[in-house]
C-alpha cells in the first residue's frame, strides 16, 4: 500500500479520535454546570456511548500512522517517536483522571438511585472533585504540539 493510502487511514483515525474524544471532554466540561443528578447521568451516557468509537479510532490512528511512517521511512527521525510518545504520556495520564472522575460520578448516582442516602453536600463534593480544566489543557497543549510535529517535521 502507498504513502498516501497509509496517511490516509492515520487522518481518518484522527478525526474518528477528535470527534469521539471531543464529545466526551465537551461531557467533562458540561458536567460543571449541571447539578441535577439525572442531567448528570445522562451525560455521562453520552460521554460512555463514544468510548467504543475513541478505542477503535485510536487503533485506527496508530496503525495508519505507523504504515506511514515504515513507508515514508521516518522511524529514523526524532519526531515521530516524540509524538508516538507523547500521545502514550497523554493518555496515560488522562486516562485515570478522566476515569476516576467519572466512576465517582457514577457511583454517587447509583447510590442516589437506589434509594440510600446522599447528602446533597456529598454528592457537590463528588462533582467538584474532577479538575476538567486540567484535563482539557494538558489534552489540548498535547494535541497542539503533536500535530506541530507531524506537520513540521521539525527534526
Amino acid at each position: 500500500m502507498s504513502y498516501l493510502w497509509w496517511k490516509f487511514i492515520h487522518i481518518l483515525g484522527v478525526v474518528g479520535f477528535m470527534a469521539a474524544h471531543g464529545t466526551s471532554m465537551a461531557a467533562t466540561l458540561l458536567l460543571r454546570r449541571h447539578h441535577d443528578p439525572d442531567k448528570i447521568a445522562g451525560i455521562l451516557q453520552l460521554s460512555a456511548a463514544t468510548a467504543t468509537a475513541f478505542y477503535v479510532s485510536t487503533l485506527v490512528l496508530l496503525v495508519g500512522g505507523v504504515g506511514a511512517g515504515i513507508i515514508g521511512g521516518f522511524f529514523s527521525r526524532g519526531w515521530i517517536w516524540l509524538s508516538l510518545g507523547l500521545l502514550v504520556l497523554v493518555g496515560l495520564l488522562m486516562f485515570p483522571m478522566a476515569r476516576g472522575y467519572f466512576r465517582r460520578l457514577r457511583m454517587v448516582i447509583e447510590l442516589m438511585e437506589s434509594g440510600t442516602t446522599v447528602i446533597p453536600e456529598d454528592f457537590q463534593r463528588v462533582l467538584a472533585s474532577g479538575n476538567p480544566m486540567v484535563t482539557a489543557a494538558t489534552g489540548l497543549v498535547a494535541i497542539v504540539f503533536i500535530v506541530y510535529l507531524m506537520v513540521l517535521k521539525p527534526f
